[in-house]
């Protein structure tokens, strides 16, 4: 079921990779570009900088953080222990936005 719900969201306009990663950083699921290698660790960089920056100011939660130009990268944090990241290029980022939301559940709900 999560290697078809990433499927369902690489094949969305722009994506290239679809992650999910644990808490811990460890890259759990990838689907992809063939040859391509995911770019998870820019993800965990990304979402780690996102929090830090929030604790330091006193922002609350994290949820979600978007990068845009001509690389673009939406990381989005399902639960507190699943982190769901889409990278590409182009593409309507609502849309990436939209097909997240649709598929929470079952991205935040997988084993350990």
């Amino acid at each position: 079921m999560l290697q078809r719900t990433l499927a369902g969201l690489y094949r969305l306009d722009g994506v290239q990779h679809a992650m999910l990663i644990d808490d811990s950083g460890t890259l759990l699921a990838s689907v992809g570009d063939e040859g391509l290698i995911p770019p998870f660790e820019h993800a965990v960089d990304v979402i780690s900088a996102a929090l830090e920056s929030a604790d330091a100011l006193g922002l609350g939660a994290v949820y979600e953080a978007w990068c845009e130009g001509e690389n673009r990268m939406m990381i989005d944090v399902a639960s507190p222990t699943r982190i769901v990241a889409l990278s590409g290029n182009g593409g309507r980022l609502a849309r990436w936005r939209h097909a997240l939301d649709r598929d929470r559940k079952i991205l935040a709900t997988t084993p350990q």
